[in-house]
């Protein structure tokens, strides 16, 4: 009787392993048959039982039931797991740890090729992106750069590596953020955009020094690709008033790109705000002959002149009252100068009509030079009328 109840005790245990191991063969079927809810139970009893959760092939079965699941469209499939993708890649990587005698590699590369190509890693860390859950982005860029050092140790996915990059950053993960940057800088891919965002998150550390020296680095590692990062340098002069480190670089932004009508601008806007009025001046005309529908340089050069109307006006109630003639004159001097710039205005009102500055200006130039100027009388009104609407 004892030897009988060994038996079968030990015909019991065969059958238990027996069953787990139809586990795996039933997640495999269900897998096929994209149930994947059976598919999921099945493997997850597998991979929980003493005799097969040490087998490389539950582990790989385990990997093509959380990838059909990352791969289908349905969203009750895709209920049945929030990060489907690293689940696979988990599971994929236990399996090929316990496959110690290489039997399933060929297999399981097959997979991660299939994987590779059907772009399911990449789409899911696409969603997530958009779902601005860039952390589970990130791990999904991640593991298709680690399927490509498996499947194809040479590959250099560039637009991967750059994405990897941007999604760190968006999740403040800022050392993988510049690890991520940097390999597309030694691939040269998207080079100055990627020194711009290095450059950015040294500043958001507060690190101003070494967001100048690295928009400085791109410059010379990628000249021919540098325009940004002179747009970045610049903007950082101007807001810390440092004109002549700011003109040094508009000037060589407009070097590289002399069609430019914004950099002609910016830099007639600074050597406005440096008291250099005539060069301001040459350099609002030359983004006029550029493009002469350009609002910006038409204002700022209206405005230029009748400022010079503002000042003649200034200096003018400083004349003693007893050189009445004297100060008719100036009066008339400032008004003519107002004069001048009613053409600038108009043109930068035909250019942006809903501009209310433009509009305050053309009706304060009309208002006071309408006694001279008869023309003035029914566009004051007009511009009088279109403020009114546009409150």
């Amino acid at each position: 009787m004892k030897r009988l109840g060994l038996l079968l005790m030990m015909a019991a245990i065969g059958t238990t392993a027996a069953a787990q191991s139809g586990k795996v063969v039933s997640a495999t079927n269900f897998v096929k048959q994209k149930e994947f809810a059976k598919a999921k139970e099945n493997i997850e009893m597998a991979i929980q039982h003493e005799k097969t959760k040490e087998q490389a092939k539950t582990w790989m079965v385990r990997g093509d039931v959380y990838m059909g699941i990352a791969e289908s469209k349905d969203p009750n499939v895709k209920a049945l797991s929030d990060k489907p993708v690293q689940v696979a890649m988990e599971s994929y990587r236990k399996a090929m740890a316990l496959d110690t005698k290489g039997a399933l590699q060929k297999q399981l590369k097959n997979q991660l090729t299939f994987v590779s190509l059907s772009g399911v890693v990449i789409n899911n860390a696409i969603d997530y992106s958009d779902k601005k859950d860039y952390a589970s982005s990130l791990e999904c860029f991640e593991i298709s750069l680690e399927i490509d050092s498996i499947v194809e140790p040479t590959k250099k996915d560039s637009v991967v590596i750059y994405n990897a990059g941007w999604v760190a950053e968006q999740a403040k993960m800022y050392s993988k953020a510049k690890y991520y940057y940097n390999k597309s800088i030694d691939i040269r891919y998207n080079i100055g955009q990627v020194f711009v965002s290095l450059a950015n998150i040294e500043r958001t550390l507060g690190d101003t020094a070494a967001f100048v020296a690295t928009l400085e680095r791109g410059i010379e590692t990628a000249p021919e690709d540098s325009k940004g990062i002179m747009v970045e340098l610049i903007n950082h002069y101007i807001y810390k008033n440092q004109a002549d480190k700011a003109l040094s670089y508009l000037d060589q932004a407009i070097e590289k790109d002399p069609k430019n009508k914004t950099y002609h601008f910016a830099k007639g806007s600074l050597l406005d705000k440096i008291n250099k009025p005539e060069e301001a001046k040459q350099a609002y005309e030359k983004a006029i002959e550029i493009d002469p529908n350009y609002f910006d340089p038409w204002y700022n050069r209206g405005i230029q002149v009748f400022n010079q109307a503002v000042e003649i006006s200034k200096k003018a109630n400083d004349i003693p009252m007893n050189k009445q003639k004297e100060y008719d004159a100036a009066i008339q001097s400032a008004y003519d100068k107002m004069n001048e710039s009613v053409p600038f205005f108009e043109k930068a009102h035909s250019i942006n009509p809903q501009d209310k500055s433009t509009m305050q200006v053309l009706k304060e130039c009309y208002y006071k030079l309408q006694s001279s100027h008869p023309e003035y009388v029914d566009k004051y009104k007009a511009i009088n009328e279109e403020l009114s609407k546009a409150q």
